[in-house]
């Protein structure tokens, strides 16, 4: 029979379901997708789905046999979705009547008398999903189960959806060229003008017809007034890099309304006469013009100062003072350009690089677990329900297990390189329990190597504890593919000098001193055990949990042993 005119069964509805969800792109083709399948797949009689909204439940959408709540939001501890969303867990109620959670005022005018709500993301709910029955029912494991296996597809989808989103946004809205200039290296800045070969040439034609005795290029912020060129034949003692109080001079005033101050002689001048910039520097004459940068951006002032009086303020003078402002605007736009060019470009070449290296590393380690669901799949298809299936369906389970690891680990890699780097969720716990717990999974994944565990840490520790026991699992991990099989992997916890630290060593061959500057960077594997999986994300993603933590992660390896030692400041 031809595969397309084969009748589908509902595990292969499922698993196509599931597909589509994961290739959606937008929320909204999350939801679409869902609402297309889920009531379907079940077998109920309505769907709906909720979006997180702050402390409020959306119900963006429903497919149901008459009108649930679509496009009304409801307080979270209002609603059987956000009693969901709040306790982490599905919520099963096969009669509402008899069931305190549900706000029986809303569900009066509904059909609805028996549901089941699952959460999407259980560590940290996004959103839930509302399975919907016309008569009391309790809905079977297997109904529960596909609900839940939707949810989970979604948590994924939904996670896409959000760095998708967020990287066209970077594209869309690149950061402004401004720097902080609180922050800004003035040096650096310095050196920028110093490299436009004009500028000497300005200052030197500026005293030339001015007939003044100081000119010179400065930069001025809300806080500094930096000399950054300068030509002083008169002596006034400023070199490139001195500075001035920004609220001494005048040209803290052009920063703020960005015209041109000019005048001949400050003691005839009604407006300066009496200001406190001429009598602090003894000036007689003066004149400023701001230089403004392409994106509206204040950046300094070209300027020129004497003790005499000088015929300055005519449109001759006025009019190079603002030519010649505006050429050292457009070097440094230029400059500006080019950095921003060349920083372009060697990101472009770094995601390049990435995305080929991503594309052969997630194409090789997803081709194994993909070829043993086809496989699973196929058998369940021909062979029906037999003795072997609840094994192939173990099996299936454990790939589809591998997959979802490898997707989470790509998510995390995604958070990083987004400049968000990993979040944190701070909670004050026992961590030497939890690192117990880390260690015990180990060991009954691998029961063939002994590793021991000795913890000295305080009864509590503020942190993410489930983040640190992704890290301490991903070096046991490393450790455990790496060492030599012959001798136990060790694992101490110890607080030195109000320091944590987790060290975890093993022995076998050293790693190379060429190779541990690489070690963290994404998709490098080590050269350890032939066959060893995994996308090579394990220990960059453990070094970005250490620097959440505000620590490191330091390596020591030698012909002894090799060691991975975790640091953190602890916190009250």
């Amino acid at each position: 029979m031809d595969q397309r005119s084969r009748p589908s069964t509902p595990f292969a509805t499922l698993a196509k379901a599931l597909t589509q969800i994961a290739r959606a792109r937008s929320t909204d083709e999350v939801v679409a997708t869902i609402r297309a399948s889920a009531r379907s797949l079940i077998g109920c009689q309505g769907i709906a789905i909720v979006l997180k909204d702050g402390s409020l439940c959306h119900y963006v959408e429903e497919d149901a046999i008459g009108p649930l709540w679509k496009g009304q939001k409801f307080p979270a501890s209002a609603c059987i979705s956000g009693w969901s969303m709040i306790n982490r867990k599905t919520a099963v109620v096969p009669d509402i009547a008899l069931d305190d959670r549900i706000p029986h005022d809303l569900y009066r005018a509904t059909f609805v008398r028996a549901l089941a709500m699952a959460p999407v993301r259980v560590d940290d709910p996004v959103a839930a999903i509302g399975a919907y029955w016309s008569q009391p029912y309790s809905p079977e494991g297997w109904e529960v189960e596909t609900l839940e296996a939707l949810a989970e597809a979604a948590a994924t989808a939904l996670e896409n959806a959000r760095v998708i989103a967020a990287l066209k946004a970077a594209r869309t809205h690149p950061p402004a060229s401004g720097q902080d200039t609180s922050a800004e290296d003035i040096a650096e800045t310095i050196g920028k003008i110093a490299g436009i070969a004009a500028v000497p040439t300005i200052l030197d034609v500026v005293l030339r017809m001015t007939g003044m005795g100081f000119a010179a290029v400065a930069r001025v912020t809300e806080t500094r007034w930096v000399a950054c060129q300068v030509l002083d034949p008169l002596g006034f003692g400023l070199k490139p890099g001195g500075e001035l109080p920004v609220e001494s001079t005048l040209c803290n005033e052009i920063r703020s309304h960005r015209r041109t101050i000019v005048f001949d002689d400050a003691v005839a001048d009604p407006r300066y006469r009496d200001h406190h910039t001429p009598r602090i520097y003894g000036l007689r004459s003066y004149i400023s013009e701001p230089i403004t940068l392409a994106n509206g951006e204040f950046w300094g002032t070209l300027c020129a100062i004497d003790p005499n009086p000088a015929k300055i303020d005519n449109p001759e003078v006025l009019g190079a003072f603002r030519l010649f402002a505006e050429l050292i605007a457009h070097h440094l736009d230029a400059d500006a350009r080019l950095r921003s060019t060349t920083a372009s470009l060697e990101q472009e070449r770094e995601l390049a690089d990435l995305r080929e290296r991503f594309i052969a590393v997630v194409g090789h380690d997803l081709r194994n677990p993909i070829a043993a669901l086809d496989a699973g799949t196929n058998r369940l298809l021909q062979d029906g329900w037999t003795r072997q299936s609840p094994l192939v369906l173990e099996l299936m389970k454990a790939s589809l297990s591998r997959m979802s690891g490898l997707v989470e680990n790509v998510m995390d890699l995604a958070r990083a390189r987004m400049g968000g780097g990993i979040a944190l969720v701070m909670t004050e716990g026992d961590l030497a329990a939890m690192l117990r717990h880390v260690v015990a999974e180990m060991r009954i994944a691998h029961p063939d190597r002994e590793i021991s565990a000795v913890f000295g840490l305080p009864a509590t520790v503020v942190a993410d504890h489930l983040r640190l026991a992704q890290l301490v699992s991903n070096l046991l991990s490393n450790a455990v593919t790496h060492g030599a099989a012959s001798t136990p992997v060790r694992i101490d916890g110890t607080v030195v000098e109000g320091e944590l630290a987790v060290c975890v060593t093993n022995a076998g061959r050293p790693i190379p001193p060429g190779q541990i500057d690489t070690l963290f960077l994404p998709f490098k594997r080590g050269e350890g055990k032939a066959g060893s999986q995994g996308l090579g994300l394990g220990l960059y993603i453990a070094s970005q949990i250490a620097q959440a933590h505000g620590g490191r992660i330091d390596v020591r390896s030698d012909a002894d042993e090799t060691s991975f030692t975790f640091r953190m400041p602890l916190t009250a």
